[in-house]
């Protein structure tokens, strides 16, 4: 059968960190269809243009995805490539991951000029985020911490902590610093045992439209089998818990062993205060896990998790 040479068209945000990995995954692409051009389709998403609003006020981070997704879905573009920890668990009716990449580094790291770690920061420390999960870890770690909300892109905040000093420090991906090439800003990289990551950080969503045989076969290349299993993981967890990117649920899954044949999975639930959490662990082999995510799930929700996380919408609702 002929090969398609129709050009590739990849629809991203256009914040620094969006293009970069935008551009990163159309050398791949290119490299592998290299008689085919590569184009990009760059898209100001709805999230991006209101940095005045809480994201839990104005549709969550599917405020990033959504412009992106409209792209594909009226054929100005034919893959999409997202930072998947802002990709709704629930998919857009007929679009479809086609690939998630190999993951990058999943820990979150401190932002500070103040200090290297959290427990230096000065008591009564202005620490800025938008992320409910890292709110409430940061609360249970230091509960005399002042947390504020932030919002913006990579060089944004950092800029208000580093240069404008509004805040005495914030946390941010060390995957997204690394790829906007700031990755000498991640040298405070906080053990995932200590603030667990959020679902899928790290890991890129290669999407294409359901029907679109030509570009979902021209991405499953790029597909990494072991990220691919550990992000439906946490995925899972968060569906499973009805949560969304207002809930504080961090959910990490990660190869134990060098040949990757095992995996170990922690879930956290937390108050939005962060002094109630509920936790749950496992391991399993890659072909076991999804029997392993069910026996979380069960395990949390027996737990009170869902109690926990319908208090936190409460007060959410309460705070719109």
């Amino acid at each position: 059968m002929r090969r398609s040479r129709r050009p590739i068209r990849i629809a991203s945000r256009q914040s620094q960190l969006a293009r970069a990995q935008a551009q990163a995954v159309g050398r791949v692409l290119g490299k592998l269809h290299p008689d085919v051009a590569v184009e990009y389709v760059w898209i100001e998403s709805e999230g991006d243009q209101r940095l005045d609003l809480s994201l839990a006020n104005v549709g969550g981070k599917g405020l990033f995805t959504k412009a992106v997704e409209r792209a594909l879905l009226s054929d100005k573009a034919d893959v999409a490539v997202h930072s998947l920890k802002d990709l709704p668990t629930q998919l857009t009716p007929g679009l479809s991951i086609a690939a998630v990449p190999k993951r990058g580094d999943a820990r979150d790291c401190l932002i500070s000029d103040k200090a290297n770690t959290i427990e230096q920061l000065p008591q009564g420390a202005t620490v800025g985020t938008a992320s409910p999960r890292r709110r409430a870890q940061l609360h249970r770690l230091r509960p005399d911490l002042q947390i504020s909300e932030m919002r913006g892109n990579i060089e944004t905040r950092m800029a208000k902590v580093l240069d404008r000093q509004e805040f005495d420090a914030t946390l941010l991906a060390v995957a997204g610093l690394q790829r906007a090439k700031l990755g000498q800003f991640a040298d405070k990289k906080l053990d995932p045992a200590v603030m667990v990551p959020a679902a899928s950080q790290g890991a890129l969503g290669i999407q294409c439209r359901t029907d679109d045989h030509v570009s979902i076969s021209r991405c499953l290349p790029l597909n990494h089998t072991q990220t691919a299993l550990a992000i439906n993981v946490e995925r899972d967890i968060i569906e499973g818990l009805q949560g969304d990117c207002h809930s504080p649920i961090a959910a990490y899954c990660y190869p134990s062993d060098e040949e990757g044949r095992y995996f170990e999975v922690v879930a956290r639930v937390f108050s939005r205060d962060g002094q109630q959490s509920i936790e749950a662990t496992g391991k399993a082999e890659g072909k076991l896990l999804s029997k392993l995510t069910t026996q979380i799930l069960d395990e949390l929700l027996e737990k009170g998790a869902a109690d926990l996380l319908g208090g936190v919408s409460q007060m959410m609702q309460g705070m719109a």
